[in-house]
């Protein structure tokens, strides 16, 4: 019996981190999405969230990563395919805490724009707007 509710303890505890962690979005370049940072979604190192959305770009290409919140101070990173970090920022300017990421794309395939929140608490989580932004010269 005990080993019965041990191992459905164990299958229901990997199927909540299984849904809390799920798959990125895809975005399209020139897409906006209105998202919510919540206490499910991945933990930073710094005590912040953080969640991962992917998006197709070319060699060559500038992605500019734009992150508006009132709710939480925001983190961008954008990784390439291989998973090497090409720009990361917290804020635009001083004053501006939300922020604005330009990455030169060197490889074809997906990349990955991680939003994620500065701190801990409650002023780690809420509602943001993420536009991604792909040209090449």
């Amino acid at each position: 019996m005990h080993r019965t509710c041990l191992a459905l303890f164990s299958t229901a505890a990997l199927a909540a981190a299984s849904a809390a962690h799920a798959a990125p979005e895809t975005l399209r370049p020139g897409q906006t999405v209105q998202g919510e940072l919540t206490d499910a979604d991945a933990p930073r190192d710094d005590g912040g969230v953080s969640r991962d959305f992917r998006v197709e770009a070319k060699a060559g290409q500038f992605l500019v990563v734009s992150v508006r919140s009132d709710d939480f101070d925001g983190h961008v990173t954008v990784f390439a395919p291989d998973r090497t970090k090409v720009a990361e920022n917290d804020d635009r300017v001083s004053g501006d805490y939300d922020p604005l990421a330009v990455a030169e794309t060197a490889q074809d395939g997906l990349y990955t724009v991680r939003v994620g929140s500065l701190g801990g608490g409650e002023s780690a989580t809420g509602r943001f707007t993420l536009r991604v932004l792909a040209f090449s010269e």
